[in-house]
């Protein structure tokens, strides 16, 4: 594993739990397999997406890889529920169900993996550049369709602006707003060691710490708090609140 530290994004490095040090031993396990055996053709199938949709989505999509008792893959599945029935799912996912089947033991402990398929050159030559990831990808009418390919740019903008801004991809690892998880930190602790020309651990905790100590324009002082309360007393005032209420909940609140 790399030098960078996480700070709070390693503390299952020491003192860690039997389970978590196997996890992570597992997944670079998994990641190296894919990587050397079905890299070029994730990348492919990432290129044909893009190419018929018209532009760049996305540069990794979640997945759930099960393992069966045998140590070997059984099974592959999109791990979101916008992404069933699209060009992702098509292409990916199912393209790579009867190679995963061939494939043999990969001696890791049986169970459901969620990992994240990587375009491994898209994704280097983005985070040269940027952090941030592309468009969020998301359902556009029912699936993302090769139709999109052929709308005008007023009509692109018009469907992207409909994109949830709960719909997050890996980019959120960046966002000291965020909080990453055990299970997560471990993952990514996985792709740095199996992918390490990303350097994705010293970015993430690179961008983390910087974004803590960088007031963002939209970051107000308390008299943006009185624009809320018009809000509030607005005719759209009861639906705000439902919303914010539910935005609570979701974090805990």
């Amino acid at each position: 594993m790399g030098q960078e530290s996480f700070g709070r994004l390693r503390d299952w490095v020491e003192p860690a739990h039997p389970s978590i040090v196997g996890r992570f031993t597992d997944l670079v396990v998994i990641y190296t397999r894919i990587r050397d055996q079905f890299q070029k053709q994730i990348d492919a199938a990432f290129d044909r997406v893009s190419r018929q949709i018209g532009f760049v989505v996305t540069t990794t999509i979640p997945v759930v890889i099960e393992i069966g008792e045998n140590g070997g893959p059984q099974s592959i599945n999109v791990g979101a529920e916008h992404l069933k029935g699209t060009l992702f799912e098509k292409e990916l996912v199912v393209a790579l169900r009867p190679q995963l089947k061939k494939a043999d033991t990969w001696k890791v402990s049986p169970g459901n993996y969620n990992l994240y398929l990587i375009w491994y050159d898209a994704l280097k030559l983005k985070l040269q550049t940027d952090w941030m990831e592309p468009a969020h990808f998301r359902r556009v009418g029912g699936a993302i369709q090769p139709e999109m390919a052929r709308l005008s740019a007023t009509q692109t903008q018009e469907a992207l602006a409909r994109i949830r801004w709960d719909v997050r991809e890996p980019a959120h690892w960046f966002d000291p707003g965020i909080a990453i998880s055990p299970e997560e930190a471990v993952l990514i602790e996985a792709i740095d060691q199996v992918y390490a020309d990303l350097r994705l651990v010293e970015r993430v905790s690179f961008y983390r710490q910087a974004m803590r100590r960088v007031v963002r324009p939209e970051v107000q002082e308390p008299a943006h708090f009185r624009r809320i309360e018009e809000l509030l007393q607005s005719a759209k005032g009861g639906e705000l609140g439902v919303e914010l209420a539910a935005l609570l909940h979701r974090y805990g609140y």
